[in-house]
């Protein structure tokens, strides 16, 4: 199977008002704000296919903008993709997906800085709704067969245009700082605070969304008033 990868500067067929490489309208475009970083840790971003090519206020692409050593890969069922299992074969990598669960260890985990001893953490972070991140995982048998990452902290999410379905989801962005955060307080990374800007280009996308959406409401009002 043919490796399905969206690389960063490569333009992709798209509504003429629309950025190419953060896949917002041009006048919500964010790639301005953007400030990339590099970490120890290498992430592949596995973004489900509906999240690529339907959501448009999704975190994974300013994410993998931000992540020097970082991909995003795009599917449904990676277990044949060549690309990932190429990684997951790669000595200089100890593979992880970060996702809950009760076998899930963090960066307190004691075994967790021997494990990595010598590699590299590869980090793959699911991108999509948990429902579509349960069927990337439920498909994808190479990854689903990987120990899983996670946080000892616990985080609300601060997506406050969309509904989380539990309590502990946070967006793929979020996720990736948080992890970030601990991985730095453990002292394996070192990256001096360059990490905020996952937060600060998150909290720009939601308050720009959020006062798109308050201005559509006043429309709607004023249109009622008039008729």
């Amino acid at each position: 199977m043919l490796k399905k990868t969206e690389p960063l500067n490569q333009a992709a067929p798209g509504h003429r008002g629309e950025c190419y490489a953060c896949r917002r309208p041009k006048k919500h475009c964010l790639c301005g704000s953007v400030k990339s970083f590099n970490t120890r840790m290498r992430f592949v971003i596995l973004m489900h296919d509906k999240e690529a090519h339907k959501q448009r206020t999704g975190t994974a692409r300013i994410a993998r903008m931000c992540l020097e050593n970082a991909e995003l890969i795009i599917g449904t069922d990676f277990t044949r993709n060549e690309r990932v299992n190429a990684l997951l074969k790669d000595p200089a990598y100890s593979p992880f997906v970060l996702y809950p669960g009760p076998q899930a260890v963090n960066f307190k985990a004691p075994g967790l800085a021997a494990v990595a001893e010598g590699k590299t953490l590869l980090v793959f972070v699911i991108d999509g709704t948990w429902r579509g991140a349960q069927r990337v995982l439920k498909k994808s048998h190479n990854v689903r067969a990987l120990p899983r990452l996670s946080f000892y902290g616990s985080y609300v999410s601060q997506f406050k245009i969309k509904k989380q379905p539990m309590e502990h989801c946070v967006s793929t962005i979020e996720a990736i700082y948080y992890l970030c955060k601990e991985a730095e307080e453990a002292g394996y990374e070192k990256l001096n605070g360059q990490s905020r800007i996952l937060l600060e280009i998150f909290k720009e996308l939601v308050d720009t969304q959020l006062g798109y959406q308050k201005g559509k409401r006043r429309r709607r009002e004023e249109n009622d008033a008039r008729a």
